[in-house]
Formats: C-alpha cells, structure tokens, sequence
C-alpha cells in the first residue's frame, strides 16, 4: 500500500525560474544549470523508482512512502521506504550515467562518461549509512525497535561498474520486488505498533523539503535578477498590466494569470515575506490598488494593515500557486502597439486597466 505518494519538485521549478531571471552572462549561471541538470536526473530517477511500486503488487503487508522527509539528529531525506514486517527498507536511486567506479578508500564513486569525462561523487554507501543512523535514532525516539536495510538502485540495467563495494547493495528495477520478495522470507520482527500505526507516524512526521530562498544559497543579489512578468510564448520579462490581465507588447500573447508565476519566482528566488510595494517592484507594475486585488484573490496570507501590511508565504502556499499556474486559461491574442485584439477579420479596442491609467494610482 503507497501511504505517501511521490510529488513534483520544486526545487527544479525554483532553478528554472532563477534561470530565467538570471542574465547569461552572469558568473553563476553556469553552476545554476548544472545544479538544474542533477535536480533533473534524480527527478527523473525517482520516478523510476516510484513507477516499480504503481506496477508491482506484493502479496504481504507493506507500505510505502515516496520522497519522505524527516528529522530526528538531523534532518533526512529518503527516496522510498519500504515497511513490512522483516522491517524497514531505504531504498536510493542514484541516476548516474557512465562507467561506474566505486573507490572504496576514498567513500567516492566516480564516473566517466563517453568523452573521458571522469566526475566524482559521494559514495551511495555513505549516504546510506546516513540515513540508516538517522532513521535508527527516530525509531528510537519513539520507542520502536526495527531492523533496517538499504540499498542503493540504478536506473539501467547496462550500467557498467568498474568494482562493486562489500558493503553496498546495489539493485536495478526490475530486481527491487525479488529482493523484497526474498526478504519477505526471513522471520518476521514483532513490533509493539501495527506495521500501518508505524506507517502513519511516519507520514505525520514528513517535512516538506524547503530549498529556498534560492538566491542566497547562491550568493546573488536581488538587484542581480530580471524583475517583470514573464511571457510564455516570446520568453520576454515585462508583460504589461491590461483589463483583467497581461499583455505582451513583443508576441501580443495575452494571460490572465501571467502574474502568479512572478509572484511564486519571487518567493522562491528572493524571500518569503514582501509588501505591495516590493511586489509592485517586482511585477513592474504602478498601481497600489491593483496589485493589492492581486494578492487578495491569490489568498496570500498577511499581517499588518493598510501600508503596513506585509504578505507571507511558505512551502504549501508555492506549491498551491505552482499548481494553480498549470490550470490556466489563456485569452485571445492581444496585438501591441495598435491596442487591439484581433480576432479573425475583426478588430477590438483594446479593454482599459481602470486600475493603472489616468490619475488611478
């Protein structure tokens, strides 16, 4: 049975964005892409790994729990834990492309691609044992006596490996259920909780993963960022504030919500408190009254009153926004410079912004 679910990253939606934002120029943007393109793989691997469990049934009791984030002496991450009542199982994708090499005196694993390429790693071993001591010390916490194994999975089962380490499990997809099935087969470990009482702690006790504010992990000042809303047909920043939406003045491209993209890049690159103002900033936009609508009907939590006021957000609230960027609804083309929708042979003027023009402000 999955308990939790695994769900999209958004720490691949933060280093897009910062990309985005970010001239080319800049002497970060190489190590940002970079860090994007890891963020990618392991994605992308633990949906691999995730897939194994949507496709396979086991015939005993287990639960499973994707993308688990915990704390006990330190906060843990786990790409998938598997409970039955052998005990517990941390199983790790490593979607590492190349030839192998495992370097035992050095706990590194290091890989070589096609072109020579050689880039080195921690040793999934490392890591493993990391999390065993770590989950160890939260079932002791709450008074739970566990075995727990690990292994570390790849994704391709061509992968070429230079040696193998005693000390490591390694386990490709389609091998994940024989070896759960095998270890099924061993005496079962009472527990003083039913197996699905255990599986529920768990759940309660994951913490989503919290990269961000992104630009001080990387040392880059705000002034540093492209600041606009972003049009998703040309890619430019500086959609302009029209009728109950965006205009492009580049594609002509119109969005309703164009607005709500900048506002979760703002949170996820700059910080998660801002006030209408810093928001206006942000967006370009000159109106008080308008962006203060904005943020209303986005349902941004707040403290303080009138110019007071500060608007605050946290991981749930990006994730809300980001899932609500996917449901838009995009609206006729707006053409710029004759402000006019165009609309097969007929032309319409284009809707005022009563809330930017005139003395409205």
């Amino acid at each position: 049975m999955i308990v939790k679910e695994k769900t999209s990253s958004l720490k691949a939606t933060g280093l897009e964005a910062l990309l985005r934002r970010l001239p080319k120029s800049h002497p970060r943007y190489a190590d940002i892409e970079n860090e994007l393109r890891i963020t990618r793989a392991g994605d992308n691997g633990e949906r691999i790994l995730a897939d194994v469990f949507q496709k396979y049934q086991f015939p005993f009791e287990h639960y499973i729990l994707h993308d688990l984030n915990l704390q006990s002496t330190g906060k843990f991450q786990i790409d998938t834990l598997f409970l039955c009542q052998q005990g517990a199982v941390i199983l790790e994708m490593k979607n590492i492309a190349g030839q192998i090499n495992f370097r035992e005196e050095y706990n590194q694993l290091t890989r070589t691609l096609e072109n020579g390429q050689v880039d080195a790693f921690e040793c999934p071993s490392v890591q493993l044992e990391r999390n065993k001591m770590l989950l160890e010390d939260w079932f002791h916490a709450h008074q739970l006596s566990i075995p727990i194994h690990h292994a570390a999975v790849f994704p391709r089962p061509q992968q070429q490996f230079v040696n193998h380490r005693k000390d490591l499990q390694l386990l490709f997809p389609f091998t994940i259920p024989i070896f759960l099935r095998r270890l099924h087969s061993f005496h079962s470990n009472p527990n003083s909780l039913p197996l699905e009482e255990i599986a529920n702690m768990l759940h309660s006790a994951h913490r989503e993963y919290d990269p961000f504010p992104l630009i001080s992990k990387y040392g880059i000042q705000q002034a540093e960022l492209i600041t606009g809303v972003y049009c998703v047909h040309c890619g430019i920043h500086g959609m302009t504030s029209i009728y109950n939406g965006w205009g492009c003045q580049q594609c002509g491209h119109v969005d309703e919500k164009a607005h709500v993209q900048a506002i979760v890049d703002y949170f996820m690159l700059i910080g998660y408190r801002f006030t209408n103002k810093e928001c206006r900033q942000f967006l370009r936009l000159d109106c008080r009254q308008k962006a203060k609508r904005l943020l209303m009907q986005m349902e941004i939590p707040s403290e303080g009153e009138n110019k007071g006021r500060v608007y605050i957000a946290d991981i749930k609230t990006i994730r809300k926004l980001h899932e609500s960027i996917r449901s838009k609804v995009t609206k006729r083309p707006y053409i710029a410079g004759n402000n006019r929708y165009n609309q097969g042979n007929n032309q319409y003027p284009l809707p005022i912004d009563r809330y930017n023009s005139g003395n409205d402000r």
